[in-house]
């Protein structure tokens, strides 16, 4: 057996990230790990399986609660501002065409689904990787009354349609910096939530179009985006919303294709808090290298 372990300076965001599971007062709390597996050639070795692998935490063995290739597809929501500011502008057309866009360059099996936040937040798509079926929702996509609610449609969005065993949790948002909908969320609850989205590995990827300068939702996005490891973009026109979709759509693939040798180990630790430093081995002559997320190289 082959051990690789983090060292403790790589592991302070791991660590803090537990993922909690809901249940009695000894009920158990989740961690991940990504590794990339290669052969002594540096290739990458494909279709290994919990039992070829070993995770530990402070020195105790971890049990292996699922072990799942970088190709597992994603599950993504599109969040769509169709609001007033949308309207007011007349570019519901550029917007729905944008999204075709976004559909027709995004790759792989996705499943999608397409929720829009202008006023209500309310599902236009309900999840499905037929592209076909996306693009002729998107097109019957009509304008929204009253501002965007964009903190509320990420948050509602994500506890009501995601899951911790969604391999790799997505939500990208298509938003204007007009007037922000939102009901109060203090900085507490924004904070756990951001924490709850990193700790289940998710993904934020937000495209802003700014016809006001700035606001509330390029904050919130860049925040979002930083900490998730997504795309964040910013245009100031609306007839650049195609290109800017299109541009989205390729930084996603190429996220999608750099983790795509990177497994997703879960494991269940026998408390409720995690155990200290944390270190993985894999059977067999093979090469490991250990990551706490899906952070692309620099």
């Amino acid at each position: 057996m082959r051990h690789s372990t983090i060292r403790l300076t790589s592991l302070v965001f791991l660590t803090l990230l537990a993922v909690s599971v809901a249940g009695p007062a000894d009920a158990q709390s989740r961690g991940q790990l990504f590794a990339r597996i290669t052969d002594q050639d540096g290739t990458p070795v494909e279709g290994l399986t919990a039992d070829k692998f070993v995770v530990q935490e402070g020195g105790a063995n971890m049990d292996i609660v699922s072990v799942e290739p970088g190709t597992t597809p994603m599950k993504m929501a599109l969040l769509v501002d169709n609001g007033e500011t949308v309207s007011v502008g007349g570019a519901l057309g550029l917007l729905r065409g944008s999204m075709q866009r976004f559909f027709e360059t995004l790759e792989g099996e996705h499943e999608i689904a397409i929720y829009s936040i202008a006023g209500n937040i309310t599902e236009v798509q309900d999840f499905t990787s037929d592209r076909e079926v996306l693009i002729e929702a998107s097109d019957g996509l009509f304008g929204g009354r009253g501002g965007s609610r964009f903190i509320d449609g990420i948050m509602e969005t994500w506890e009501r349609r995601f899951s911790p065993d969604d391999f790799w949790p997505v939500i990208t948002v298509l938003t204007t910096d007009g007037p922000e909908g939102s009901g109060n969320v203090n900085e507490n609850e924004f904070s756990d939530f951001v924490i709850d989205l990193v700790g289940k590995a998710a993904t934020v990827n937000v495209l802003v179009l700014s016809t006001q300068g700035g606001g509330l939702q390029t904050q919130i996005g860049q925040n979002l985006t930083s900490n998730t490891t997504g795309y964040y973009n910013s245009i100031v026109a609306p007839s650049g919303l195609s290109n800017a979709m299109e541009g989205m759509a390729n930084a996603i693939n190429e996220h999608y294709t750099e983790m795509s040798d990177r497994y997703r180990l879960v494991y269940e630790r026998p408390g409720d808090e995690p155990g200290g430093q944390v270190g993985a081995g894999v059977a067999g002559q093979l090469n490991m290298q250990l990551f706490g997320d899906r952070r692309r190289q620099q």
